[in-house]
């Protein structure tokens, strides 16, 4: 995953226009949901706290997803 990580950020990083350029990596099936922030990982230059943690849902039911600034726990 790293790579596909650095690719991004050097993507957004030597574009003309980074404050407005973001990438997304995910399963190409989970399009729709990437694109609705509910999958994958967004890759942006300016992320309010730096960082924003899924929760991990055991349950696959469709439920809105919290997000939170802290790391996740996965036991």
């Amino acid at each position: 995953m790293g790579p596909k990580i650095q690719a991004a950020i050097d993507f957004i990083t030597k574009s003309k226009d980074p404050k407005n350029v973001w990438a997304a990596i995910g399963d190409l099936k989970d399009a729709d949901k990437i694109f609705n922030n509910e999958e994958g990982t967004i890759i942006k230059e300016d992320v309010s706290g730096n960082v924003v943690w899924r929760e991990r849902e055991e349950d696959p039911s469709p439920k809105p997803v919290k997000l939170t600034k802290d790391p996740p726990k996965y036991g």
